[in-house]
């Protein structure tokens, strides 16, 4: 199926559902955009994990993943325009999810991450959920980041952080949110997303 149609049918099917939602119903269809988003990126891991996967399944994997990510972001949209960033601590956290995954539309990244302060300061957002948002955007723009949060994966066998501005400080600002040790959350990473097989002197 082309790519642009799949994008067209899964928003306008959405867009269907949500047109008779009422705002009071939206935190279970932002959490099942939350799953679909979670099962796709664990197909991905998944698939990396095989050293026998083929390119095709790879690129036929991206384009499921572009579907999808598409699709979320444009409920997500919507769900916010009718209805603003949810109240609930965990409708919160799924639109939370889908905005720090919309890194095709950095304008829109950024009116979640306003929209998202404003839910840390009434209780219902979570302040480690602004954390990853800020960083996410920071790295976008080429900024360093505050949490430490973001990293890539340079090669299957290397993950590398992002530009922070300073390791103790972040570490303190970690700290403050709940946070894990940037050493530890490297750590963390490491461990879930190199292959066993990798050498065990990966950075």
């Amino acid at each position: 199926m082309n790519l642009r149609f799949y994008i067209f049918l899964l928003t306008f099917c959405h867009a269907l559902a949500s047109a008779v939602e009422p705002c009071s119903t939206v935190d279970q269809r932002l959490n099942d955009l939350a799953s679909a988003d979670q099962q796709i990126r664990q197909e991905w891991e998944d698939l990396q994990q095989k050293p026998q996967a083929s390119s095709t399944d790879k690129d036929n994997l991206k384009q499921r993943w572009a579907a999808i990510d598409a699709g979320n972001l444009a409920q997500l949209k919507e769900i916010i325009a009718a209805c603003g960033w949810p109240s609930g601590a965990k409708g919160s956290h799924s639109a939370w999810l889908l905005a720090q995954h919309a890194d095709n539309d950095i304008a829109f990244q950024r009116q979640a991450k306003g929209l998202l302060e404003a839910a840390v300061k009434n209780g219902s957002g979570a302040p480690r959920d602004l954390a990853y948002l800020a960083d996410r955007i920071a790295a976008a723009e080429g900024r360093p980041q505050e949490y430490g949060t973001q990293f890539t994966q340079t090669d299957r066998c290397h993950l590398e952080m992002l530009p922070v501005d300073s390791i103790d400080a972040v570490n303190r600002r970690r700290l403050a949110i709940g946070l894990q040790s940037m050493e530890a959350y490297a750590a963390e990473g490491r461990k879930r997303f190199i292959p066993a097989d990798c050498r065990n002197d990966v950075k």
